[in-house]
């Protein structure tokens, strides 16, 4: 399935229009759905190699903790995968992983992967569908300086290709996008339609500690 990924550094604040005459047309990217990317420990994986060793030297008294969002100075909520349309403060909450399994413990890991892919979800597919001319963008938060970005990007975009499957469209209706630090990782989905810009991209403030 077709890829399209874009990397900008955290510090811009918007991105450049999808189509060069963007700027007379200019229709208003529309969001769809915002998800916290925290259910579980499967994004220990994406963890910086540097970080894990210095969190394994760190005595937590377990050593199956999953990736826990108050390490970042964060006042995100519980650890469960949310859902919220991207532009207001509604959730929906998805099922959860219990600590201490295993994907071991997950028949084929259809349970495991369900989880892994709470956000990507057909419905924004279709209607990215609803309108031929529509293109979807996918914006990711994360910190960088905590996450490997090389590995948690291609990530994204397998739910990303999930999406367009689900939908039956091509995979190059979607971009993914880094849009910037987040202490939390943070999808947003938006819907684009012909001659849109880019969503404009809204990270926090990087605390000054790092």
């Amino acid at each position: 399935m077709g890829c399209s990924r874009t990397s900008v550094p955290p510090a811009s604040s918007s991105a450049g229009a999808l189509t060069a005459n963007s700027a007379i047309n200019n229709p208003i990217p529309r969001p769809f759905e915002k998800h916290t990317l925290n259910t579980g420990n499967y994004l220990n994986q994406f963890i910086r190699p540097e970080v894990r060793a210095k969190l394994d030297e760190e005595p937590t008294g377990d050593s199956d903790a999953g990736y826990d969002p108050s390490t970042l100075d964060t006042s995100a909520s519980s650890e469960q995968s949310q859902s919220e349309p991207a532009g207001e403060g509604q959730s929906e909450d998805a099922e959860q992983h219990q600590p201490g399994e295993t994907e071991e413990s997950y028949k084929d890991g259809a349970r495991l992967d369900t989880l892994k892919f709470a956000w990507a979800r057909q419905a924004y597919g279709d209607a990215v569908k609803a309108s031929p001319t529509n293109t979807g963008v996918i914006v990711v938060y994360a910190d960088d300086n905590y996450f490997d970005m090389e590995r948690l990007m291609p990530h994204i975009e397998e739910g990303r290709d999930k999406i367009a499957t689900a939908s039956k469209i091509g995979g190059e209706r979607f971009q993914v996008v880094y849009g910037g630090y987040r202490a939390t990782p943070q999808v947003e989905m938006w819907i684009v339609p012909q001659g849109g810009p880019m969503p404009e991209f809204k990270p926090e403030q990087r605390p000054k500690a790092e």
